[in-house]
């Protein structure tokens, strides 16, 4: 029997960084058919996570994010109490605690927003596997879309970084790179349409675009076939947030 021949090393985390904004056709079939690495993934996912503290630590430290989320939660508790999920006394507590918002309030939102963010980044990669497995049968392992999700995510940490900026600068949460900005003084939460807004986000498409090409790649079928593989699982995703309690 002969010898196996070892897999070619995959890309390095420097050169998967820099292509996958310019160019992540290149990327995705450099990556396909080389050895695992879990840096591809493990590097992006702790950004990704680092940039979820710095998120909600800013806007906990910003007096006029942070009245604004205090106004969010106020309308929230008031609805419930509205339709009777909530009892008068059960709304006032939960008054009391928007009111006090402070140092716990950081860690309660940094503990749920990394639990959260690590939760949808396996699931995502779990997602485009099944997917690309069960729909174009690629024999591309979970570890591999893990790899290809992780080099992606890339493109939306760019984007939770310049959430971060423009919410500063505007002054306001929904000062956002999507469609929110179009009602972003008048946003209700409770407005569908405006929830549809706010998931149209410029980079949220790029990296739907991104992952359509690493699907296409890693299964062997064409740039049209792995994006609309991805762009369906995107607008069940903006299905799922626009009614659900997912997103402000």
């Amino acid at each position: 029997m002969e010898d196996q021949q070892p897999l070619p090393p995959a890309p390095s985390l420097g050169t998967t960084f820099m292509d996958v904004f310019s160019s992540p056709s290149e990327v995705f079939q450099n990556l396909k058919g080389t050895a695992s690495s879990s840096v591809l993934w493990i590097v992006p996912l702790i950004a990704m996570l680092l940039v979820v503290i710095f998120s909600v630590v800013t806007i906990f430290t910003n007096e006029t994010l942070k009245s604004e989320m205090r106004d969010i939660q106020s309308k929230s508790v008031q609805k419930m109490l509205d339709e009777g999920k909530l009892t008068p006394a059960q709304a006032e507590a939960a008054e009391s605690r928007t009111e006090s918002m402070g140092g716990m309030m950081i860690v309660f939102g940094i503990i749920g927003g990394t639990i959260v963010a690590a939760v949808f980044f396996f699931g995502g990669a779990l997602f485009l596997w099944l997917a690309n497995k069960m729909i174009l049968h690629t024999a591309a392992g979970y570890g591999k879309h893990l790899e290809m999700y992780g080099i992606a995510t890339w493109i939306g940490i760019a984007g939770g970084i310049v959430t971060i900026l423009m919410m500063v600068g505007l002054g306001s949460l929904h000062g956002n790179p999507s469609g929110s900005l179009l009602v972003m003084s008048q946003y209700d939460t409770a407005n569908h349409l405006h929830k549809l807004l706010s998931t149209l986000n410029i980079f949220s498409i790029w990296q739907a675009a991104v992952i359509g090409i690493g699907i296409a790649k890693l299964s062997g079928k064409s740039i049209g076939t792995g994006m609309g593989i991805s762009f369906a699982l995107w607008a069940v995703w903006i299905v799922i947030q626009v009614f659900s309690g997912f997103g402000m």
